[in-house]
């Protein structure tokens, strides 16, 4: 059986606004996603070692709205995930949300650090970025957001039914050791340490461009 993470009931108004609202959401995902990716498909020499993390994450979010959204929106406008899926096919969606927004989050880290090598780190080791600790680094990324994705389902934490029983993702109700060591975890991994050094990185750019700034204008 499924973790429900909450249970109560939404008028039916509410049901079809969401329903209407992550459908807009999609449209535009799919779109914009899909029309930047047409832009490097077009034009393959734009993509070099500093926008292969871009493409990585538009591709993240070309997947993930194709595959995660369309059950949500079902599930909205029939009122209940299980109305017309399966417990199954929750867990996987939650699977599928997770993976990718893991992985987007720590590619998004790797665009952070190679900004911050080629602004502050660059001019003085004049290093360029290597191919082969770019792909290092890809594989890192995803092998990591299969894990922490993959974990709930091998014990430790739990995937399950969310707000009124439309979409699915981590059982934040469950208070077991595993369950709370967890989510300690994905919260640390996936949020607190990336945005640390993403901060650390963007605001020494910021003060490395600043001071070119300054010295240039005096």
């Amino acid at each position: 059986m499924l973790n429900l993470t909450s249970a109560f009931d939404s008028p039916r108004w509410i049901e079809i606004t969401s329903g209407l609202w992550i459908l807009l959401l999609f449209a535009l995902a799919i779109a914009l996603n899909g029309l930047t990716m047409g832009v490097y498909v077009k034009y393959p020499k734009m993509v070099n070692v500093t926008s292969f993390f871009t493409v990585a994450i538009i591709t993240n979010g070309l997947l993930s709205s194709a595959l995660g959204y369309i059950p949500v929106i079902i599930a909205e406008f029939s009122g209940h995930w299980l109305v017309h899926m399966s417990e199954d096919s929750c867990i996987a969606e939650a699977l599928i949300v997770y993976y990718f927004g893991c992985s987007s989050m720590f590619l998004h880290v790797c665009i952070a650090y190679i900004r911050y090598q080629g602004i502050v780190a660059l001019p003085t080791s004049n290093a360029p970025v290597e191919k082969w600790r770019v792909a290092l680094a890809f594989g890192a990324c995803q092998l990591l957001s299969l894990v922490l994705a993959v974990s709930p389902l091998l014990g430790l934490g739990a995937y399950g039914l969310e707000a009124h029983g439309t979409s699915c993702g981590l059982a934040w109700n469950d208070r077991s050791r595993a369950g709370l060591g967890y989510l300690i975890l994905i919260g640390t991994v996936c949020y607190v340490f990336p945005v640390t050094f993403m901060c650390v990185c963007y605001v020494q750019i910021v003060k490395t461009v600043s001071a070119g700034l300054c010295t240039l204008i005096l």
